[in-house]
């Protein structure tokens, strides 16, 4: 995939001066080439100019952007951006919808079970609750102006929940969407690991049943909300396909080398703050173990210091750029 990506910055640099909408429109199906997902925007008001890579708020597809921006060399004449920034904003209409930011405001919504949730009602006249064009309308038109407001990946990442509705109810408190980004700032900042790149360990251990057989997981709450995932792009994922089980699918006989691999694992990435345990997830006579690390040399290093022939199982490994660690969120907010 690397080759791809150089020709397709190869390609830009060779047709940057190009007519603008010719340009745009092919440096969209160049792209479509090699990834899916990710789209090429221009803003033409900077100087120098600004290609951005936008998933369109997708969280699956933000690791690529940042991954194709990562990978672009200099350009001149063109800035290259990962994600739609925050910027100036204009008024603008969706067919026969005016969209003003002096006319919206928004209700943040709290939950006592959810407390660091950021959740917020935002109010638009037109907004109607049934489905259709116009409700469609509405809504791709009041994220754009929160991608104008906070930046796309803050509306992808920041908020637990968005909800709609035309005008607030006569008891409910809104406020000028304008103060939107003030009122996530304050929120982020009162989480209670807000400042902690390493917050303890919060253990959840959880028993279930798929297809009449026990499942085992073991969950790591600490890191919800967490707000370092950048710092820790890798995701590890150990695969303990294990030799002898029971009926149940279990771990049948001695462990003690199971578990010295998950500890070794634990250590070189855990206790050397080189990342961070997500979970384990044990079914059918497989362990599947989950972490996030700074550099693709911690995971050497913790791979290299597992048994080289282990007796009890055997390991395989998958390594993922996800920055956002998007793949895991399952276990991360269960």
């Amino acid at each position: 995939m690397e080759e791809e990506v150089e020709v397709f910055w190869n390609w830009f640099k060779e047709h940057k001066d190009d007519e603008i909408t010719l340009l745009i429109e092919e440096a969209n199906r160049e792209l479509r080439a090699i990834y899916k997902g990710v789209f090429i925007e221009f803003n033409l008001q900077t100087e120098p100019k600004e290609l951005i890579v936008t998933p369109h708020g997708v969280r699956e597809f933000f690791a690529t952007a940042y991954a194709l921006v990562n990978n672009a060399p200099q350009i001149e004449g063109w800035k290259i951006t990962a994600c739609k920034q925050p910027m100036e904003f204009y008024d603008f209409k969706i067919d026969d919808i005016e969209f003003k930011l002096s006319e919206l405001t928004f209700m943040p919504l709290e939950s006592d079970e959810y407390l660091e949730d950021i959740a917020v009602r935002i109010y638009h006249k037109d907004y109607v609750s049934q489905e259709g064009e116009k409700q469609n309308q509405v809504i791709e038109g009041i994220y754009r102006i929160l991608d104008n407001l906070l930046g796309e990946e803050s509306v992808a990442f920041d908020f637990q929940y968005i909800d709609f509705d035309d005008m607030p109810h006569p008891k409910e408190k809104d406020y000028p969407l304008s103060t939107l980004p003030a009122f996530v700032a304050h929120k982020k900042a009162e989480r209670k690991n807000a400042k902690q790149k390493f917050p303890k360990d919060d253990m959840v251990l959880l028993e279930g049943k798929l297809e009449s057989l026990p499942t085992l997981l073991a969950t790591n709450q600490g890191l919800r909300y967490y707000g370092f995932t950048k710092e820790f792009p890798y995701l590890l994922h150990l695969t303990l396909n294990i030799k002898q089980i029971g009926q149940n699918g279990l771990p049948n006989g001695n462990t003690d080398e199971l578990y010295l691999i998950e500890d070794i694992i634990y250590s070189v990435i855990v206790k050397e703050k080189n990342g961070h345990f997500i979970a384990t997830d044990t079914f059918k006579g497989k362990r599947d173990v989950f972490y996030y690390v700074n550099s693709l040399e911690s995971i050497e290093k913790a791979l290299n210091s597992l048994p080289t022939e282990p007796v009890s199982c055997d390991v395989s490994y998958t390594v993922e750029y996800d920055p956002f660690w998007v793949k895991t969120t399952a276990y991360i907010y269960m």
